[in-house]
């Protein structure tokens, strides 16, 4: 894809995010937005979980560098989501406090487009290594208010960076 075909695809990505979708960027170029869960579906403690995590007083932009390869299968399933990005159900539960989601996996050609306009960064600690080194100099003039949290797989737990 050009850079302004880039612009154009991630508006429209961050445009479903904002409707209440979770938003997640194939790697051919496509995306798949997966619809927030039902309110009967929920947990309620699931959701208490999430607000404390990124409480819902403030609507949220949140861009996500995460394994995005499951979503390209040609049936791709939540099973297969939560084994490639084990947050997965976090991720779901934002969309349902209506923060705005988007993922996408941080190949250095998307890095301020799959930022632009986010206001908060989740990086999938696994995912760290495969970033250029440069990859914060990259995506925070990308970002609006930018904030950026590691999730560390060993602690289940949201680091602050910034």
């Amino acid at each position: 894809m050009t850079t302004p075909n880039l612009e154009e695809f991630f508006g429209h990505v961050r445009a479903l995010a904002a409707q209440g979708s979770l938003a997640i960027v194939r790697s051919d170029g496509r995306y798949l937005a997966l619809p927030a869960l039902a309110k009967d579906s929920v947990n309620p403690q699931m959701i208490a979980s999430v607000e404390r995590t990124i409480p819902s007083i403030v609507k949220r932009k949140v861009a996500v560098i995460a394994d995005t390869a499951w979503a390209d299968e040609a049936s791709p399933s939540i099973q297969a989501a939560n084994q490639a990005i084990p947050f997965f159900g976090m991720l779901m539960g934002l969309t349902f406090i209506r923060h705005s989601v988007w993922v996408f996996n941080g190949a250095a050609n998307l890095l301020s487009f799959g930022c632009r306009s986010a206001d908060l960064l989740i990086v999938d600690s696994e995912s760290l290594q495969k970033l250029e080194s440069n990859w914060r100099d990259v995506v925070l003039p990308a970002m609006q208010n930018p904030r950026i949290f590691i999730h560390d797989r060993s602690t289940y737990k949201l680091r602050n960076l910034t």
